[in-house]
Order: C-alpha cells, then structure tokens, then sequence
C-alpha cells in the first residue's frame, strides 16, 4: 500500500491509498482525476479526505463554508467533473458518498456546482451526459463572457428543426 496523501496530511486511516484508488491521466485536455480500483456500491463512503484550510480559492480546492476552502491537490481536488455525477461530497465529515454504483477503472466525478459558490474558473463541460450544461459556473455565479460566447458558437452548431407545411 502507498498512501496518495502526503504523510503530514495523513490525519485518519480512513483516507484513500493507491490500494483503492489511482491518480491517473485523464486525457489531454483534462488533466489527471482519480480511478477507482475496486467497487463501491451506491451509498457507501467512497473516502474521506484531508487538506489544507484557506480562505482563498485554489483550482483544487473545495468550499467548506462561504469564506472556507479546503486545499486538496493530492485527492479530493483532482476528482473530474459530470452534469450527471457518480460521487458527491459531505464537506462536513469530509467524505466522498456514491450516488451510483461503481465499478474498478471507473472515474470518480463530482458536479462541481454542487460544493462551490465561485469556481477558481469557469471551462467547457463536454461529459456526455444528457443533461450536460456545456458550460461549467459554480451556483452562486452567472456565466462569463467566455461561456457566453463559447455557448452562443454551440448554438449556431444546432441543427435546426424544420417544421413541416400545415
């Protein structure tokens, strides 16, 4: 076993190693996000979680409270994220819960909207889902300037419906 966290963040033994989990490419573009190693069932803990606590907004950082962050570049912070997750987060016992059954290779995804008043930045969503917000803000902001062009160019990218003569 070899722990994914750093020994001076290891607060708990309940915390992901590389036994359970792998800290893996994702692709290209996305960078690296976390692989389950072995199945979860949906309701169970997945893990718990540790980091560092500030009040400043990282890009692998999570929202305890409205002024609270915690830093976590080594887990928690790296899960990827879908419209429709399998994951969520507890950011009070700082657990990781399934919403769906999951199986070894699968990766981990939280909606990010979901913990995060204001995300460190705005991107693209293209996860496949069918409920898919193409455009990624955190739920207390309005889309950007960037998002708004990125989504009025996907707009123009729709086939149009053709209504037949009446």
């Amino acid at each position: 076993m070899t722990e994914i966290y750093p020994r001076d963040l290891i607060v708990d033994a309940a915390l992901p190693d590389s036994d359970q989990f792998a800290v893996t490419a994702v692709n290209g573009r996305v960078g690296r996000g976390i692989r389950a190693k072995i199945p979860f069932e949906r309701g169970t803990r997945v893990a718990k979680f540790a980091g560092t606590l500030s009040n400043t907004v990282f890009q692998h950082s999570l929202q305890v409270s409205p002024e609270t962050h915690l830093h976590d570049p080594y887990f928690v912070g790296l899960l990827s994220h879908s419209c429709a997750p399998n994951c969520v987060l507890d950011m009070q016992r700082l657990e990781i819960l399934a919403l769906l059954d999951i199986e070894p290779g699968e990766l981990l995804t939280i909606d990010y909207a979901v913990t995060e008043d204001t995300l460190y930045r705005q991107f693209p969503c293209n996860c496949g889902s069918s409920h898919c917000r193409r455009w990624i803000t955190g739920r207390r902001e309005a889309v950007n300037e960037e998002g708004r062009a990125y989504l009025a160019g996907l707009a123009g990218k729709l086939p149009r419906v053709h209504r037949g003569a009446r």
